[in-house]
């Protein structure tokens, strides 16, 4: 069933989010309106960060600082389809001029095709990951701030009201050992940290988490987490296509892809590296040649090994290097493309099932076949997932995770939490 459905965000809820801190050394504030309460947002955030843009489309504004100094801004809210997202993302390092990196971050689709042929699904489109799908989170799925937010029953809630429900967590969390040198006989080391936004929704037998987290370093990692329950109606013994150690559950993908409009300060260009043995062996190694290759027009393509991406800036950091973010995916199963670049449409807002009124295109493929010159540039990342139920999947399944990275690549001179001198001069 397909739902037209759209977030309103309450006052009330609005008010404690201005008046509350999320983890330690958050803050949220809309310096262009006041809370509906005896406290007001104020003009400048205990936490030293500059003032956000105000957040379009019923967004919200949230930030966070690490203790290392750097921070995060962005804007968040739920949509009916895609569920949780994200809009006008900026990384701050400490002492550097905030960084725009993303205009936005959301789910394009997921696709869940059956093995046997006899079934899929396009849970963002035909389902939606928002609305009544979406659930309130607990202590137990969330070890952070649990916040509300307004999730229209129907439609947009004209029609049949809408819930207040706190579906968004918001947590910092302890990544490990983040950077160590002892470089010049001086041990430096620290831990890292991100800021895990996340929203929990049911869609038929699954139970998806949807995770995004920024690290302290700038990077960016988009998760999806799967659990539930294992379809009862696709069922076969044949092990061509069911897994009868699993009660005959048919093996199935998990096709996911995530969209991003990028920002980077200005008109942005794509570059693809790939490093190549030339059957040469050096004294001690093989010997590898690498290269970077521009990929000025719309384009898919397929992960390999040695192979990633970047998306330039127009601007160049303090060493005169054009800043930019890479693209990791080489953890998937395969989707007919990996990536794809394709100049922003407002009607491509989804991978496939896209048939928006008045819209003409359906799938990302079809956004890309009149090769238009990018400039103005949206990524497709899907990672699929191919799953051979277990019998230890069986109600509660263990959670399995897809999901890439993105991180800086020259946005900075050197490591924007490490020394400002460079370890190699």
């Amino acid at each position: 069933m397909r739902r037209k459905r759209a977030v309103i965000v309450s006052s009330a809820v609005l008010s404690a989010l201005l008046a509350g801190a999320i983890g330690t050394g958050a803050a949220l504030w809309d310096d262009h309106q006041d809370a509906p309460s005896a406290r007001t947002a104020p003009a400048v955030p205990s936490t030293g960060l500059p003032a956000a843009a105000t957040c379009a489309d019923g967004g919200i504004p949230i930030s966070h600082r690490f203790a290392a100094g750097s921070a995060w801004q962005m804007c968040w809210r739920i949509d009916p389809h895609a569920g949780l997202v994200l809009s006008q993302i900026r990384y701050l390092a400490p002492g550097r001029e905030p960084l725009p990196v993303m205009k936005e971050l959301t789910l394009g689709q997921l696709e869940v095709p059956y093995d046997t042929g006899l079934d899929t699904t396009r849970d963002i489109t035909e389902a939606g990951f928002g609305g009544r799908s979406m659930i309130a989170r607990t202590a137990v799925d969330c070890a952070g701030e649990r916040i509300d937010a307004s999730v229209p029953d129907f439609g947009t809630g004209a029609v049949g009201g809408a819930e207040t429900r706190a579906v968004l967590c918001a947590e910092e969390r302890d990544t490990g050992l983040g950077r160590r040198s002892s470089y010049r006989g001086r041990d430096a080391a620290s831990r890292g940290h991100s800021f895990d936004l996340s929203t929990l929704s049911i869609v038929g037998w699954y139970e998806y988490l949807t995770v995004y987290s920024f690290a302290d370093n700038g990077a960016i990692t988009p998760q999806l987490g799967a659990t539930g329950a294992l379809s009862p109606k696709d069922h076969s013994t044949d092990p061509r296509w069911g897994s009868p150690a699993a009660g005959g559950a048919v093996s199935h993908s998990h096709n996911a892809v995530w969209r991003i409009r990028w920002d980077l300060g200005g008109p942005q260009t794509v570059q693809e590296y790939n490093a190549e043995f030339t059957g040469r062996t050096g004294p001690k190694a093989p010997v590898v040649t690498g290269s970077w290759t521009s990929l000025t027009h719309e384009t898919t393509r397929r992960a390999a090994p040695r192979r990633f991406w970047r998306v330039l800036s127009p601007h160049r950091n303090p060493d005169g290097h054009r800043i930019s973010y890479t693209i990791f995916n080489d953890a998937t199963a395969g989707h007919g493309y990996d990536m794809a670049f394709s100049q922003r449409n407002p009607c491509e807002l989804y991978a496939s099932d896209n048939l928006l009124a008045g819209c003409p295109t359906d799938t990302v493929r079809q956004f890309v076949s009149d090769h238009q010159r990018l400039s103005d540039v949206v990524s497709w990342v899907a990672v699929s997932f191919h799953h051979v139920p277990r019998p230890e999947d069986r109600t509660p399944m263990e959670m399995h995770w897809q999901g890439f990275t993105t991180a800086p690549f020259a946005a900075f001179p050197h490591n924007p939490l490490g020394q400002a001198e460079d370890v190699n001069s």
